[in-house]
């Protein structure tokens, strides 16, 4: 017997207007409300205007993603705000007919683009079925024009309403001045674009799951928001009953994320809260890996209660002034501050795992550890960013699960993939360091570690580079003033560590591209040590040359393995 063959995407171009021809569509009850505002609403309609005045054969609308899945009548995972300000616009057009009495017109509008009879319910029902929230309102107010039978409870029915306002005024503006026979004949060519010139690809899916891995594959702006709904989606489907609570815990989620301000940062939570949970789990395994993972109404609840609760600590590792460290060390804030400035993100799932489960001692120590590993990573390389984010994702649900309880323990299961002193050493003497914020932050802590008695050398951040900034001893365009260094002796050295050092921004602008000797001069007065090492090691006749680069650099890789150690 033949096996079923799998199902398979499709691929359709259409005009948006004809979309719904094909029969009814569901906003997923629990996506998110009509969001669009001014001026999404405003430049749709002012392109339109544009294009039917110009008679442009097409306008290009983007994509609608549906899904058949187990449903009978497809939902919409993307392009809803686009298909309810269509529906708007067309009901808008149906209003002038229905006002003047041209009841032909009015139906024949209605029954291609609004409405289709259900022989089970025996009535009109509408061709575009929104999310639980708005669906009512939107069959009241716009596709069945009921505007004195439901009030606006709710902000999206507030911008429901402004938007069919501003359709009816962009229908008033359409016929201006004209005779009804003109005004007829325009406000057909308005649904002639929207029903054929309007285009859009209509891409049919398998099921959520598949529309998932495509908005992955395709990343473009905005999808991030779609997968997120696509999750919230299957997890309040798996709520059954308990449905409010998720959707409780999931708001309480969002409402902490928001307070971050950072675009699209719900799916990298998701993803690093998965990873803590579960395990190492791809961008574009997130979806599966929830849906194997948590199913039914319990486990459901289990799962949202802690994207909640670890939204908290999310939120808290990203900002090192937020609320929770109010009870902690000084020390564990300023390893967050650090932790802030090195930019890396493959460690979050650890750290979330150690802010959620670790107590304050332990997670001052892990926090100053993380410090070390990611210097020594950054300096030595060695690992790829996936296998980096793997051991580490692996350790972090070691945390959760109850398997890892102590930063020695995490040492411990980590020393295997750590860059070892004698690793760290090799690779620090011959670095090059192009990102400024990383050289500066590496001077700073060595600056601190030859200050003996001025505190862990490590918790140096990025300072204000109003006050000191990076000097390149050795200029990165040398001029007349470099003759004895040649153009590609100058690109192999410049931005090594051993050639760099940090100064007085003032002292800093003004050397440019002076000689060695000029500069020489200025460090001799800087009180930083690091540049001491400079004036006592060179003499008034040196010229800075790529051996004293050298010379200097295995001095800095020794004082960087004590700066920063494999262990507190």
């Amino acid at each position: 017997m033949a096996a079923t063959p799998a199902p398979t995407s499709t691929f359709e171009y259409k005009g948006i207007g004809s979309v719904f021809k094909l029969g009814r569509l569901q906003v997923q009850l629990n996506q998110r409300e009509y969001s669009w505002e001014d001026k999404q609403i405003s430049e749709l309609l002012q392109d339109f205007t544009t294009a039917v005045k110009s008679k442009k054969e097409t306008y290009f609308l983007g994509t609608i993603v549906q899904s058949r899945g187990q449903v009978d009548i497809p939902e919409i995972i993307d392009g809803q705000q686009r298909l309810a300000t269509i529906s708007i616009l067309i009901a808008a057009i149906r209003n002038y007919f229905l006002k003047k009495g041209d009841n032909d017109m009015k139906n024949s509008i209605e029954t291609e683009f609004l409405l289709t009879y259900d022989r089970v319910k025996k009535e009109n029902v509408p061709k575009l079925t929104l999310n639980i929230d708005d669906n009512e309102y939107f069959r009241c107010r716009i596709v069945q024009s009921n505007q004195n039978g439901i009030k606006a409870t709710k902000d999206s029915h507030r911008r429901i309403d402004f938007a069919a306002k501003k359709a009816e005024d962009k229908v008033q503006d359409i016929i201006k001045g004209l005779n009804e026979r003109n005004a007829v004949d325009l406000l057909n060519d308005w649904l002639e674009f929207v029903d054929k010139k309007a285009t859009v690809i209509l891409l049919t899916v398998p099921d959520e799951l598949n529309a998932f891995m495509m908005f992955e594959t395709l990343n473009d702006r905005g999808l991030k928001t779609t997968q997120a709904d696509l999750l919230k989606n299957y997890l309040l489907r798996e709520a059954e009953d308990r449905l409010k609570e998720a959707q409780q815990k999931w708001a309480k989620m969002m409402s902490t994320l928001e307070t971050l301000g950072i675009e699209e940062i719900t799916m990298t939570y998701l993803r690093h809260s998965v990873i803590a949970q579960f395990g190492p789990t791809r961008e574009k395994e997130i979806f599966s890996k929830i849906q194997s993972k948590v199913s039914g109404r319990t486990h459901t609840i289990i799962f949202v209660d802690k994207l909640a609760e670890y939204a908290d600590s999310y939120a808290a590792i990203l900002t090192p002034t937020h609320q929770k460290w109010n009870a902690y060390t000084q020390k564990t804030k300023d390893a967050l501050t650090v932790l802030t400035d090195l930019r890396v993100q493959q460690i979050r799932p650890l750290m979330l795992a150690v802010a959620q489960h670790f107590d304050k001692d332990e997670t001052e120590k892990a926090f100053r550890s993380f410090i070390f590993w990611t210097v020594r990573f950054l300096i030595s390389g060695g690992m790829r960013g996936g296998q980096l984010e793997e051991a580490y994702g692996h350790r972090a649900n070691d945390i959760v699960e109850g398997r890892i309880k102590s930063t020695k323990e995490l040492l411990d299961a980590l020393v295997p993939i750590l860059p070892s002193d004698a690793e760290f050493e090799t690779a620090f003497s011959t670095a090059r360091v192009s990102q400024s914020y990383l050289a500066r932050y590496y001077l700073r802590a060595i600056e601190a570690y030859l200050r003996e008695g001025e505190g862990e050398p490590e918790l140096q951040p990025v300072k204000d580079t109003d006050v000191i900034n990076l000097e390149h001893i050795l200029p990165q365009e040398p001029s007349t003033n470099w003759p004895h260094i040649k153009e590609e002796t100058a690109a192999a050295f410049t931005n090594r560590i051993g050639n760099l050092t940090i100064m007085k921004s003032k002292v800093n602008k003004d050397f440019g591209n002076e000689p060695f000797q000029v500069k020489r001069a200025e460090l001799i007065k800087s009180q930083l040590l690091l540049n001491k090492y400079i004036s006592e090691t060179t003499s008034v006749t040196s010229k800075w040359t790529p051996e004293d680069i050298e010379n200097r650099q295995k001095k800095l890789a020794e004082m960087a393995v004590k700066t920063w150690p494999l262990s507190i």
